[in-house]
Parts: structure tokens; C-alpha cells; sequence
């Protein structure tokens, strides 16, 4: 009887021990992703049960882990006319917003990538200094400018606040994302007859189309969840509706029950638009871009 083949066996052994040890790395780091998922999104779930909770049912204590979900509070919540109108006040404005500082960041940053600006350095710390200060800085002059301006109150003033917030942002962003786009692109399509802006429109903005969509998802989320600029900016016309949630916030008691409905119905929409964005922003990042070195 010939003698079993020690080697082989031995190889075998590590080959099974080696895949012991990925299985249970595999085991482990999925584990680690599990209840790093459930510690961050368990805030969502408990926003979401309580606005699904009867009003005295909402904050009991120990909390109702079982329950039956009505939609009482978000009948209630549309029911209240104040709600919807600042609900499509902060959609008009959010929206102008984002598609104006878009419109005046994206050709600046390109500006400021491609030519050779005067103190450039300074002009990007000058657009910079609009974020360095606190808004409670900034806002009590705001209001007296607005004022003067008749824009107190209305939804233009609040598009150009948001505007004033965002800008920065969207021209440092991007002037970084232009400046990783090699200018032989470019000089390809004029060398087949292209001018400047339709090189610009057809080879550059398809090329920065992931850092687009990126500053867009920023500004939208940024102006969404402003609260200071509309309690100080607005009165009632104008008002966003993160101003109406916070209303629900009283000096003797809370809304519990309302006040995480309407949180839910505000998270909606940035939802929406996260994934309807995500979409382009995959397709945009799948053609990739040639960084200079």
C-alpha cells in the first residue's frame, strides 16, 4: 500500500486554512457593515415610526416597539395650508437656487481654470471670505440690505441668499474638478473646428459631469436645511418650510407626533433628488477623465 502523500496534505491543510481565514474576514467586516448601517439609520427609522405613532403614543416611555401605523399625522400635516405653502416656497426657491448658482459658479470656475486671472489667488480667497464668517455674523446686515432692496419677504431675496451661501462652494469645487481635466481635450475639438464655448459645452461640462451633479447635491441640501437666513429673511410670504417644522417646537411643550411627520415629508425630497442624481452622476463617473499630471 503506497504511503499517503505528506506534501499534498499539508498543501491542502493551508488551502483550507487560508480560506477559513477569508471567510471569516469576509464574515466579519460584513458584520462590522451591518451594525454600522443600523446605528446610522436607526435615527431614520425612529423619525419615521414616531411620525407614524398616534399623537399621545409618540413619545411614551419605554416606547411602543409595536405598534399600528396610521397616517393620521400626515393628514394633519397636509391639511394645514401654512405647511404646503412653505413646503413649495422652499421647493421654488431651493430649486432657482441651485440652478442659478450652477449657471454663475461652473462658467466662473471654468474662467478662473483656464485663463490666466489677475491675482487669482486672491479673487478665489475673496469668494472664499463669504463663508468664513457665522451666519449670525452676517445675517442682521442681510436684513437691512434686503429691506432697503424691498426684497424682505420674498422668494427672490431668499433664491439670492441661497445663492450667496452655495456660490463659494460650487467655484472651489468645481475650479478643482476643471483643473483635473487636461486642457488636450479641448484643443483637440478646436483643432476640428470647435470654438471656445462649444469646446466648453460639448468635451468639457460631459467630462465634469460627476462634479456637477456632486455641487448641485451639496447646494440643494445646504439651502434645504437653512433655518436662520428664513427666520430672520422672511414673515410669512417667503417663509421655508424649515421654518414652519421648527414651529412645531414650543416654549411649553412639543409636537412630537407632527413635528417628526413633517421632518419625514421635509427628507423627502432630498431623497428624491439624491437618487435621481445618483443616476447621471454613476453614468458621468463611468466614462472617466484623464487627470494631468
Amino acid at each position: 500500500m503506497a504511503a499517503p502523500d505528506l506534501d499534498s496534505a499539508a498543501t491542502g491543510s493551508q488551502w483550507l486554512d487560508k480560506e477559513t481565514r477569508e471567510k471569516l474576514v469576509t464574515g466579519i467586516r460584513h458584520t462590522i457593515l451591518l451594525v454600522w448601517s443600523f446605528i446610522v439609520l436607526f435615527p431614520l427609522y425612529w423619525l419615521v415610526s414616531m411620525s407614524l405613532k398616534p399623537p399621545g403614543q409618540a413619545n411614551s416611555l419605554p416606547p411602543d416597539w409595536v405598534f399600528l401605523p396610521t397616517v393620521y399625522n400626515y393628514i394633519q400635516l397636509a391639511q394645514q395650508g401654512e405647511f404646503v405653502t412653505a413646503f413649495a416656497n422652499s421647493l421654488i426657491m431651493v430649486g432657482a437656487s441651485v440652478i442659478l448658482v450652477l449657471l454663475i459658479g461652473v462658467p466662473a470656475a471654468y474662467v478662473l481654470s483656464r485663463y490666466d486671472i489677475p491675482m487669482e489667488r486672491d479673487v478665489l480667497v475673496w469668494i472664499l471670505s463669504s463663508r468664513m464668517l457665522p451666519p449670525i455674523a452676517v445675517v442682521l446686515p442681510f436684513f437691512f440690505i434686503f429691506r432697503a432692496l424691498n426684497l424682505f419677504d420674498t422668494r427672490i431675496g431668499m433664491v439670492l441668499m441661497y445663492v450667496s451661501i452655495n456660490l463659494s462652494l460650487v467655484v472651489w469645487v468645481m475650479k478643482a474638478f476643471f483643473d483635473g481635466i487636461p486642457e488636450t481635450l479641448e484643443e483637440a475639438a478646436r483643432v476640428d473646428g470647435a470654438t471656445r464655448f462649444q469646446s466648453f459645452r460639448k468635451v468639457v461640462l460631459p467630462a465634469a459631469k460627476p462634479g456637477i451633479f456632486s455641487v448641485a447635491i451639496i447646494s440643494f441640501i445646504f439651502a434645504w436645511i437653512e433655518l436662520l437666513f428664513g427666520l430672520v429673511l422672511t414673515s410669512f410670504e417667503a417663509v421655508p418650510v424649515t421654518l414652519f417644522v421648527y414651529s412645531f417646537i414650543g416654549s411649553r411643550s412639543i409636537e412630537w407626533s407632527m413635528l417628526a411627520a413633517a421632518s419625514t415629508a421635509m427628507i423627502l425630497p432630498v431623497m428624491i433628488f439624491l437618487i435621481a442624481v445618483n443616476k447621471y452622476l454613476a453614468a458621468g463617473l463611468s466614462f472617466g477623465v484623464v487627470i494631468k499630471e
